[in-house]
């Protein structure tokens, strides 16, 4: 025990530690951070596409005029409520999609900052809000 405690001493007491080749492991931190920002940037492009796909899969499954369900005397399909609610829904995708495309990721960064600062207690509390529906949905 006492020999290994001397060669771990003796190995430290030269003062030449280990070093790290800097440039090596500077040029994979590089390498991964710029990977990182070229993913980063495609992904307001994949929500808008995921966005757009829905609206469309949305205007898509309205049901027709003349179909009802076997079995039921009463038409949904003829509701026009629900051909509304499916509308306002997928125009709602839509212009979230092209927001998502011209938004401006710089400005979006900086106005959320400035919220949190001018209004922290309510900035908490949605966050807070936003990660427990989050937490409730992928628990599912």
């Amino acid at each position: 025990m006492e020999r290994l405690d001397n060669e771990s001493i003796s190995m430290n007491s030269g003062g030449d530690q280990p070093s790290i080749d800097d440039g090596g492991v500077s040029g994979r931190v590089k390498s991964v951070a710029t990977s990182v920002r070229q993913k980063a940037s495609t992904i307001p492009a994949m929500l808008a596409d995921g966005l757009e796909a829905g609206a469309e899969a949305l205007r898509q499954r309205r049901p027709s005029p003349n179909a009802t369900t076997p079995g039921t005397s009463v038409a949904v399909a003829n509701d026009s409520s629900i051909d509304a609610v499916t509308d306002t829904l997928a125009t709602g995708m839509q212009s979230s999609a092209e927001w998502l495309r011209d938004a401006d990721i710089d400005k979006l960064k900086s106005g959320v900052e400035k919220q949190v600062k001018e209004h922290p207690a309510r900035s908490l509390l949605v966050a807070l809000g936003a990660g427990y529906l989050i937490g409730k949905i992928l628990r599912r």
